[in-house]
C-alpha cells in the first residue's frame, strides 16, 4: 500500500515497478499484472497505475500490446548497472574507474554539526568544505561534502582532489596515519538540489552516509556526508554470532 506523501502517488508506484522490472520480479513471457489488479495490490486507482505505466512504456521498460496486455521488453532485464560495495579505495584498487568533479572548495565556519563531529573547542572555526560530485565509469555515483579542519584542509592539495579519494590525500600526500572511523547509514531521497547533480528525479532513493574519521590518537580529521544514488550503490556486513552466558546477538567481522 502506497502512502500520500509530498511524492506523487503514481511516481511512488513507478519507482517500485521499475525496481521490480529491473531486479527480474516479472517474466519476460507472461504480461504485468493487469492495471486494476495492480491498483488493489497498492491500494491506488486506475488513472494512478496508468500514469505510472504510460512512464515505464515512454522508458522502454515496457510494453503494451492491445488485447495482450502489458509486457516487459527484453532488454529491459540487462538495463540495470552493477551496484557497488566498498569505500571508493576499495573501488580504485579493483581497476573501476572513478573520478570528482569538484563543484566548491572553500574555507568556512564550521557548521555546529561538523564542529561537533571534528570535536572543535567552543567559539568559531573555520573548515576545508569540499563539494563534490563522484563519478563511477563516466556516470554520476555520490554527492559529497567532505569538512577538514583548518589546520589540515590548509594542506591539502586542491588539484589533487578531482582525482583522489581525501582519504588517499591525507595518507599518502599529509603523511597523515588513519586509525578509525565512525559511521551512521541511513535512508534518505533526492530533493531538487541533488536530483539535477546525480542525473535522477526528486524524490528518488538515496543511501545517505556520514562517517568521522579519527587518526591512530583518536584526533577526529575528517567529517564527510555522502549521498549514494540507492541503485548503483549497497553495503554489505560480515556479522559473526556472538554467544555468551549474559548476551546473544551479532558482531561485525
Amino acid at each position: 500500500m502506497l502512502k500520500e506523501k509530498a511524492i506523487p502517488l503514481y511516481y511512488q508506484l513507478e519507482t517500485i515497478l521499475r525496481r521490480r522490472i529491473l531486479s527480474g520480479d516479472f517474466p519476460l513471457d507472461t504480461p504485468l499484472p493487469s492495471e486494476e489488479a495492480l491498483g488493489q495490490e497498492y491500494d491506488v486507482s486506475r488513472i494512478t497505475v496508468r500514469q505510472a505505466l504510460a512512464s515505464l512504456e515512454r522508458e522502454g521498460l515496457i510494453l503494451r500490446r492491445r488485447g495482450k496486455g502489458t509486457f516487459i521488453v527484453e532488454k529491459a532485464v540487462t538495463l540495470e548497472s552493477p551496484r557497488l560495495t566498498g569505500f571508493m579505495e576499495d573501488l580504485i584498487s579493483m581497476g573501476i574507474k572513478t573520478a570528482a568533479k569538484v563543484l566548491d572548495a572553500s574555507m568556512i565556519e564550521a557548521p555546529r554539526i561538523v564542529a561537533n563531529q571534528l570535536k572543535l573547542k567552543h567559539g568559531k572555526h573555520d573548515v576545508l568544505r569540499l563539494e563534490k560530485v563522484r563519478f563511477v565509469d563516466g556516470k554520476p555515483f555520490s554527492y559529497v561534502l567532505n569538512y577538514l579542519p583548518a589546520d589540515i584542509g590548509e594542506k591539502v592539495p586542491l588539484n589533487k582532489v578531482s582525482g583522489k579519494p581525501i582519504l588517499m590525500i591525507l595518507e599518502k600526500d599529509l603523511g597523515i596515519r588513519v586509525g578509525e572511523a565512525v559511521q551512521s547509514i541511513e535512508a534518505t531521497v533526492a530533493d531538487a538540489e541533488v536530483a539535477p547533480l546525480l542525473e535522477i528525479r526528486v524524490g528518488d532513493p538515496l543511501l545517505k552516509v556520514e562517517r568521522t574519521v579519527f587518526d591512530l590518537n583518536h584526533k577526529p580529521i575528517e567529517y564527510v556526508s555522502v549521498l549514494y544514488r540507492a541503485d548503483k550503490y549497497f553495503f554489505t556486513v560480515r556479522l559473526k554470532r556472538r554467544k555468551s552466558e549474559n548476551s546473544v546477538g551479532w558482531r561485525t567481522v
